[in-house]
């Protein structure tokens, strides 16, 4: 009988988010409040602002979005200083860097990416039958020396996530300029910088300036993290004009929603949000790595809204054990680090939330 579906296709490792909280509320204890701290949400919700603006255009429900997205893209080509024609929108940045291996991955391409990246990256590489390697991290970080000695002819995209997801680290612009003189000019890097809008450090780089200067470089973004927008499904990239226009030639048509469009262009005007959700995700930050501190708990200092730790036992029985309190933390068994688990920094009362559980849990 005739194969019907791919080989690499059936290899794929498919992607398990954390479940929605609708299902969680169905499979545990009613009587308390889910603290649900596993996917990097804002626990401030959505802009109140973009909320307002979603709210007043259902009556417009009927109507196909723009294809285009020109009123977003023009919003954020201002906000970033830049021409629309180097931005692409699309249905998150996963969309995004899905169509990006769609566009650029030919079947026996070397996709280069660091162990323990997003893994929808080394999905793409599966996807497209491309080869993957996974460079071994260096204390945590992306060992860009050991990528660039990883490069073969063969390569054709190096992705980069900045803040790494999930471990927290970053790169700085003084080794990404020294990686970026030194890599082949005919390979694409694709810089994920989902977390970017966190960073407080100045030595965060530039990575739009490669772009004005006709580099071959990707930068992904998203309305996901800091802007509240995760359930309408919207992020960007920044690109040189002939790889957005070969992105949007295999994007699907009419893949972000009106409501996306809309909302997003007004989160990333409300200002007072913004500054809410650092002001929190900082004291946040501070709270968990004190009592991380006091429990002698290891964390990876974090430059991002989760903090990653390391619990030294099968961290899948720890994330049950919290599940039965109804807090819910991610497991990192699939990044290959299955004694490693990932907490979103939450409200003050989650946090506090989590820290009791998990000390009760570790008596």
């Amino acid at each position: 009988m005739k194969k019907l579906i791919r080989d690499n296709v059936l290899k794929i490792e498919h992607y398990q988010p954390g479940l929605p909280l609708e299902v969680l509320k169905k499979e545990l204890d009613q009587g308390t409040e889910i603290c649900k701290l596993a996917s990097n949400e804002n626990p401030l919700g959505p802009s109140p602002l973009a909320i307002d603006a979603v709210k007043k255009s259902l009556e417009d429900g009927h109507l196909y979005p723009d294809n285009s997205c020109i009123f977003l893209r023009d919003r954020i080509a201002d906000h970033l200083g830049t021409s629309p024609k180097t931005l692409c929108i699309g249905n998150g940045t996963t969309e995004l860097i899905l169509l990006m291996g769609v566009a650029f991955l030919d079947p026996g391409d070397t996709f280069i990416i660091s162990e323990s990246s997003f893994i929808m990256a080394k999905i793409v590489a599966q996807v497209m039958d491309s080869r993957l390697i996974e460079v071994p991290l260096r204390e945590y970080r992306h060992d860009l020396d050991a990528i660039l000695e990883t490069i073969t002819s063969d390569t054709k995209i190096v992705y980069l996530d900045n803040p790494m997801n999930p471990i927290g680290t970053l790169i700085t612009q003084d080794e990404v300029s020294e990686f970026m003189e030194k890599i082949p000019e005919d390979i694409v890097v694709a810089f994920d910088e989902a977390y970017y809008e966190y960073v407080n450090k100045d030595s965060y780089p530039n990575t739009l300036k490669y772009i004005e200067e006709g580099r071959n470089v990707i930068v992904f973004r998203t309305f996901s993290k800091l802007y509240g927008l995760a359930g309408l499904r919207v992020g960007y990239c920044a690109a040189k004009e002939d790889f957005t226009n070969a992105i949007q030639r295999v994007s699907p048509p009419f893949s972000v929603n009106r409501f996306a469009q809309i909302g997003a262009a007004v989160a990333e005007e409300d200002k007072e949000h913004i500054k809410k959700t650092k002001e929190i995700n900082e004291s946040g930050k501070r709270f968990l790595y004190e009592n991380f501190d006091k429990m002698s708990v290891f964390y990876i200092p974090s430059e991002t809204n989760f903090i990653t730790i390391d619990v030294k036992k099968d961290t899948k029985k720890i994330c049950e054990e919290l599940q039965k309190s109804n807090v819910i933390v991610r497991p990192l068994t699939m990044y290959g680090k299955p004694t490693f688990l990932r907490v979103t920094i939450g409200t003050p009362e989650q946090n506090k939330r989590f820290i009791d559980a998990f000390k009760k849990i570790c008596k």
